[in-house]
């Protein structure tokens, strides 16, 4: 497994699409501290914090996750990686891992990043850097929810082995559920969004529910001849 988790690293490290997605990622990241910078009120810009972070960084993980699941089908590499490994779920398994530790990574670099802002702006106190159980709620809610973006990226690509195919389908899913109230911030494409809010809780557990699931499924389909 570490073999094979060693090489999931090289293999993102090695191609231009991780790199254009975190490269893309920051200066996002960059421009709107430097430009929109934190709210002007205090509490709102702590209740802002995770959002910020959050979603600018968990869809974009979202969207390497399925590049990282569905290049090797693209580039018919999937191939001599399943002669070599064995056991198709392996594979799966580390793709998982080392895009949840890109997504950790990011994200809390991320988070960093805006409370750093928000800090210069508003003071250690308005940002409650003398309560660490706050500072570490932050972190973990943002943390958490960008990895499990990530790993519903990952099962989408290795469900349907095409970038492109999921690269349309996340947008139009969105918008769906965006415009049908009974999906809105339950799906799972928005339910991402809530999870990032001042009250992550439900949003958290809808979006775990639907990439537990995904994951399942694409456990099963792994399991499929490469015939693409």
């Amino acid at each position: 497994m570490i073999r094979q988790l060693r090489s999931e690293l090289y293999a993102l490290r090695t191609t231009p699409g991780p790199w254009l997605t975190m490269s893309a990622v920051a200066a996002l990241h960059l421009f709107l501290v430097a430009v929109i910078g934190s709210q002007g009120d205090p509490g709102a810009a702590w209740h802002g914090l995770g959002p910020s972070a959050g979603e600018l960084t968990g869809y974009p993980m979202l969207l390497l996750g399925v590049v990282a699941a569905a290049q090797d089908h693209r580039f018919r590499t999937i191939v001599p990686i399943l002669l070599t490994t064995p056991g198709r779920r392996r594979v799966l398994a580390a793709k998982a891992a080392c895009v949840a530790m890109v997504a950790t990574v990011a994200a809390s670099v991320a988070q960093t990043v805006w409370l750093a802002a928000a800090i210069r702006r508003h003071g250690g106190a308005a940002m409650h850097t003398h309560q660490p159980g706050d500072l570490l709620r932050l972190y973990a809610v943002t943390v958490g929810g960008v990895v499990l973006l990530s790993l519903l990226g990952v099962a989408l690509g290795a469900i349907l082995r095409n970038a492109a195919t999921a690269f349309a389908i996340v947008p139009i899913g969105a918008i769906a559920e965006a415009v049908a109230p009974p999906a809105r911030y339950h799906g799972p494409f928005t339910s991402g969004l809530a999870a990032f809010g001042p009250r992550p809780g439900p949003g958290a557990l809808f979006l775990t529910g639907w990439t537990v699931v995904a994951l399942a499924i694409a456990v099963v389909t792994v399991a499929r001849d490469v015939t693409d």
